[in-house]
This record gives structure tokens, C-alpha cells and sequence, in this order.
């Protein structure tokens, strides 16, 4: 399915980017309801930037106990760090520190994705808050998706949010539906209305791709849950 609309997100991704290849490190706090494309929209900036950019990728899951520092443990080898017990002990602000003096030492610039945070367990939350007020001056640039519609007022993720709101490192980006015009252009070749097919799926493309891909232009996917990001 193609990227559309979605060329100011990718320059702006870009701009933080190049500032942090520059030495001065970024936090980006990317929102979205599930199925907007936030996945898509970072594997294609990721894709993008040049080779002697490390790219590194952690993940939250949607479980009932969040596994500690979960993302931070996807990208612990990738970084030469040990995280064992340190969600658990003092030893968790030494390795936040180890984190930040790991992404200082990669001359080439990283890229550090921690996706889904809205299913961050406190220590993850954490790590973004004390990263986020500590990145600038490293050449890393942290991406941290979260589901907008998930993150109520008393969510952990939105003291994070508010407590990073005055730094310069930090800023917020996020990813609209499709509009009417980007729902026709994915639905040529297929016999839909399209002005429905908007109405109905709110230009969200995780719905639009697979109604059509059912050839189905009056029914919805079941649940949202299909969609990670």
C-alpha cells in the first residue's frame, strides 16, 4: 500500500534527524489512533537515511504485566548494555546512564524506536523521561509511537508527555487519517464508493487496505487490535 500523505511527517522526521547527526540529539513523541500508519511511516524514514545511521528497534506488547524495560531489552545487545534486574533496583538509573553513554559512542548516528509506549511498563515510561531531558548533545535520534486514543488524562504516558513538554530536544508529531482524496487514489481499480469508503473508515488506511482488499466496500474489519500501529 502507498505512503500517502504522509511528506511533512517525513520531513520533519528528517529535520530531527539531521539535527541530532549534527550533535544535538532529539526526542519525537509520534501519536496516531491504530491503523493510521506509524509503522509504515517510520519504516520508510528508516529506510531512508543513510547507511552509517544505526537503526534500532524496540517493541511494547499489549500484555496484562508489561515485561520491564521491555523495548530497552530488544536493543540491549545492539548497544552492549546489560538491563538484567535493573528495572527492579537503583541499578536502573546506571543503566539509563549506560544507555545514553552507548548512544553517545556510535559515530555514525542511531536511530532508537521505541514503538507502542502506551503499553510502557513504569520503567520504559522512565527511560523516555530521563533520555528525553538528557538526549541533546548526542548524535541519536528516539522515536517513541504511542496510540493518542489509548493515552487518557491519568495515563502514565501523558505525566511523561507533560513533564517533557518544555525541553528543546523534545517535540510531537502527529499522524492524520487519509482524506477523501488519498481513500480514491488507494481505491482506483476497485469498484467502491469512495466517499463511503471514507465516511465509514474515517480515512484510517489499515481499514481502507483491507476492505478493499476483501472487495468488501460496505463492511469493516472486525476490531482494531488487527492493527498494530
Amino acid at each position: 500500500m502507498p505512503l500517502l500523505e504522509r511528506a511533512p511527517l517525513l520531513a520533519s522526521l528528517t529535520a530531527s534527524m539531521d539535527e541530532a547527526l549534527r550533535g544535538r540529539g532529539r526526542l519525537v513523541l509520534l501519536g496516531g489512533e491504530a491503523g493510521v500508519g506509524k509503522s509504515s511511516l517510520l519504516h520508510t524514514f528508516a529506510r531512508g537515511l543513510p547507511p552509517t545511521v544505526d537503526v534500532l528497534v524496540g517493541l511494547c506488547d499489549p500484555v496484562s504485566t508489561p515485561k520491564p524495560l521491555g523495548p530497552l531489552l530488544d536493543v540491549a545487545a545492539a548497544l552492549g548494555i546489560e538491563v538484567a534486574d535493573a528495572a527492579y533496583t537503583t541499578a536502573r538509573h546506571d543503566v539509563f546512564r549506560g544507555v545514553l553513554a552507548a548512544l553517545g559512542r556510535r559515530p555514525g548516528g542511531t536511530l532508537l524506536v521505541f514503538e507502542d509506549v502506551h503499553w510502557a511498563d513504569g520503567a520504559t515510561l522512565d527511560l523516555l523521561r530521563y533520555l528525553g531531558r538528557r538526549i541533546d548533545g548526542i548524535r541519536a535520534l528516539l522515536v517513541a509511537s504511542y496510540r493518542d486514543e489509548e493515552v487518557g488524562a491519568r495515563h502514565p504516558l501523558r505525566i511523561v508527555v507533560g513533564d517533557l513538554a518544555t525541553s528543546a530536544s523534545v517535540s510531537r508529531l502527529a499522524v492524520p487519517p487519509l482524506s477523501p482524496e488519498a481513500v480514491r487514489t488507494l481505491a482506483e481499480g476497485h469498484s467502491v464508493d469512495t466517499a463511503a469508503l471514507h465516511r465509514r473508515t474515517g480515512g484510517n488506511p489499515f481499514f481502507v487496505s483491507e476492505i478493499l482488499a476483501s472487495d468488501d466496500g460496505g463492511a469493516l474489519p472486525g476490531a482494531r487490535c488487527g492493527a498494530r500501529a
